[in-house]
């Protein structure tokens, strides 16, 4: 019938365009060899297991060491202390955004987190976030990020304490940075 008909024509033309030009096949054989490839290379992905290693502790020496001033100084006030919170649990981008523009804003603080989060003690509630800026601060890179986070924290309002990294610290000018900080506008 049709079928048979169409059938034997395109046979019929890719017969006479080997013939006339054998390189073709050449090319179609890389093309489906590059095709197949890419499809076994996908598979190979999706069921492959990713290994990891426990990294055996959530602070470095030197946050752990901040952290317990910090948790000590503040001890007498209403406040509970929270570590390595993820930025989009704190801060979420507008909804004025376009779509496209809201994924975009979102993905940059998904991966990022802040050091420490002060929260009123009975109700959670986001008080302030506190940084502790050790010397990789001073990279570009890093002095980037945290422009940006210091700039997302001023649009939504929450107030960012910055702390420099040092070998130690006195408990009373921690505390009276903290209380200042609080009391003053953002």
């Amino acid at each position: 019938g049709v079928f048979m008909d169409i059938y034997s024509n395109l046979v019929k033309a890719f017969n006479d365009l080997i013939s006339r030009h054998p390189q073709v096949i050449d090319v179609w054989i890389f093309a489906l060899l590059v095709v197949f490839l890419a499809f076994l290379f996908r598979l190979i992905r999706k069921f492959t297991s990713f290994k990891y290693k426990y990294s055996g502790k959530l602070l470095s020496n030197a946050e752990r060491s901040f952290f317990l001033v910090l948790k000590q100084s503040l001890s007498e006030d209403d406040y509970e202390i929270f570590v390595k919170v993820r930025i989009a649990d704190i801060l979420t981008p507008v909804r004025t955004l376009m779509s496209r523009d809201w994924f975009a804003a979102f993905y940059k603080i998904s991966s990022k987190h802040f050091d420490y989060v002060l929260c009123d003690k009975e109700t959670l509630a986001v008080v302030a976030v506190i940084e502790l800026d050790d010397s990789s601060h001073n990279l570009s890179k890093t002095r980037a990020r945290d422009i940006f986070v210091e700039k997302a924290c001023k649009t939504a309002g929450l107030k960012l304490i910055r702390f420099p990294c040092k070998s130690n610290y006195h408990l009373e000018s921690i505390r009276d940075k903290v209380i200042t900080s609080l009391n003053s506008p953002v």
